[in-house]
């Protein structure tokens, strides 16, 4: 099967399921989609600079004409990334009314075995670990790390998924990327509901964490934005909902490992990647929005994902087998 066929069968099935989930706030929905396609306006616009930035770097003569000669000649490849763009921002937007809805059909119930397990690997509650290491410095350069670069690394990767020259591995990271939110973000997150040590308290009257949310500073943008999620806790929103088994932060940033070592093998940029998810996973456990096993068991799924997205890439519906007669145009008797 196409990547693209099952890409499209994949999207329209969560849609359809999106549909049926209960939309308390219709305005608060509808300006979840505006935000979204703020974004990817943004998006495309980026993609244009970088393909100017591309041209010009080649010092020709009149880099704006020679712009508009590369988006002609390559109309195929770029219609074909703008609509993966779309479907993604589409997706996107699935998600988190999926997301919303997890604790409407699974309550959350996993915490307090996910902290005893982290503590069982670790010997200990691992953000004690961190934070005996980091100081409030390190906390305030994380707190900006898990914002601003995994933010720029994100818009940067999917437009690379996007508008890849290569389009097998375009469509197999598009697919991937689609797989991870749903099947990691939506489904898998379903199976282990859990709101994350940051609202262990809230949720469970367990203080288990007491101790880190005296830790972190209150001007922290994860501390604001924790407050502002449990104070829009099961309303529709961009950027809403409380989710932390699996972790998506971690899941999207080992999806990127995987795609750089196709690219890339064994070089640098791979070690850039696996660098940066070690700092994104430190910061997720240091901040209080995951367990440590969040990204340990995203992890074990990534994997399978981009494996079977390169599957679905290879395989190729079959073609009706012509006759000879047929073959040659003759009318079949």
């Amino acid at each position: 099967m196409d990547a693209r066929i099952f890409l499209g069968l994949f999207l329209a099935l969560h849609m359809l399921l999106a549909a049926t989930m209960p939309v308390s706030d219709v305005g608060a929905a509808l300006r979840a989609v505006w935000l979204q396609s703020l974004l990817l306006v943004w998006l495309v616009l980026i993609a244009l600079v970088l393909l100017f930035v591309q041209v010009a770097m080649k010092r020709v003569a009149s880099p704006s004409k020679v712009m508009l000669r590369v988006l002609r000649s390559r109309r195929r490849h770029y219609a074909e990334g703008a609509i993966f763009l779309v479907a993604l921002a589409a997706m996107m937007q699935v998600y988190m009314i999926l997301k919303v809805a997890i604790p409407q059909f699974m309550p959350f119930y996993a915490d307090p075995a996910l902290a005893d397990l982290d503590a069982m690997l670790f010997g200990q509650d691992p953000w004690r670990i961190t934070h005996a290491v980091f100081g409030e410095r390190a906390t305030r350069f994380l707190d900006w790390f898990y914002v601003t670069p995994c933010l720029i690394v994100t818009a940067g990767m999917t437009l690379w998924a996007c508008f890849a020259k290569d389009r097998a591995f375009s469509r197999r990271s598009v697919l991937a990327i689609t797989m991870c939110w749903f099947i990691i973000g939506n489904w898998a997150a379903l199976a282990l509901s859990s709101a994350g040590p940051i609202y262990m308290d809230h949720f469970y009257g367990d203080a288990r964490f007491a101790d880190l949310l005296l830790m972190l500073p209150p001007d922290l943008t994860a501390t604001q934005t924790q407050a502002y999620l449990l104070e829009n806790f099961g309303e529709p929103g961009f950027g809403k909902g409380i989710s932390a088994m699996p972790s998506m932060h971690n899941a999207l940033y080992l999806l990127l490992i995987w795609m750089v070592h196709d690219r890339f093998g064994n070089g640098w940029q791979l070690w850039l990647a696996v660098a940066f998810e070690a700092v994104v996973f430190v910061a997720s456990v240091h901040l209080g929005w995951h367990y440590a096993l969040d990204a340990i068991v995203s992890a074990m799924l990534v994997a399978p994902i981009w494996y079977v997205a390169g599957r679905m890439e290879s395989w190729r519906l079959p073609r009706p087998v012509l006759s000879q007669r047929q073959a040659r145009g003759a009318s079949p008797v």
